[in-house]
């Protein structure tokens, strides 16, 4: 998952993410061999990749609704392909991510080899630790990632060396970000002052999550 937006700030350290993503990204094409395990290898890297690139892209279409002076609670997610992100205090579309007078950007579904097609989702229930204040912070939410794809984001963004595995949190509640905010700490060592991670989750529910609540530890959620 992403974190867009914590509290008062901006999502530009998300280029930073981005450039790093590019050098991964062509290390990988570099690299590429005819062998088996080389091709299923280079495809987790590119799919991890793929993931990346969208969280970079909805961070930055934050980041330019914030830098207009839109209050963090007037964000809107509201969007012509997935329901429930209509925020009532934004009216106008300088403060609507999918509008192109305020973030430009055009909804993407992941792809089926991601995570089976499965939405992403925004909420404004999490509170990362070490990330900003106590408060709770904006953010990205993508279900059902492998964990082959896991541990290549995390590994892509830092959040552990080769070899790692991701963190497992015992239950989330996250709702459709429409303009509130409600915190429910997220607190593990691993995932402390981290602004992109992926994690095993053992049970997920609220409407920030598209299709069947995960129920599953091998399911893993990107933020």
């Amino acid at each position: 998952m992403n974190t867009l937006s914590n509290q008062n700030g901006s999502s530009l350290f998300m280029i930073l993410i981005a450039v790093a993503m590019f050098a991964a990204l062509s290390y990988v094409i570099s690299q590429q061999n005819s062998g088996v395990t080389s091709l299923a290898n280079e495809k987790i890297r590119l799919l991890a990749s793929d993931v990346i690139d969208m969280g970079n892209k909805l961070a930055d279409s934050v980041a330019r609704v914030r830098l207009t002076k839109v209050p963090n609670t007037k964000i809107s997610f509201e969007n012509g392909s997935v329901a429930g992100y209509t925020n009532a205090t934004c009216s106008v579309d300088t403060c609507k991510i999918f509008a192109f007078d305020g973030g430009g950007r055009d909804w993407e579904t992941p792809s089926i080899d991601i995570n089976g097609g499965k939405d992403w989702g925004f909420t404004g229930n999490l509170a990362i630790q070490n990330i900003g204040t106590t408060s709770a912070d904006l953010v990205a939410l993508l279900p059902d990632l492998s964990l082959d794809v896991c541990n290549r984001i995390n590994v892509m963004v830092g959040a552990y060396a080769s070899g790692g595995t991701p963190s497992t949190i015992a239950a989330i509640t996250a709702n459709k970000f429409t303009g509130t905010y409600g915190a429910t700490a997220v607190n593990d060592a691993q995932i402390s002052g981290q602004k992109s991670s992926c994690f095993r989750i053992t049970t997920a529910s609220g409407t920030a999550f598209s299709g069947a609540p995960l129920s599953r530890p091998r399911d893993c959620l990107w933020r």
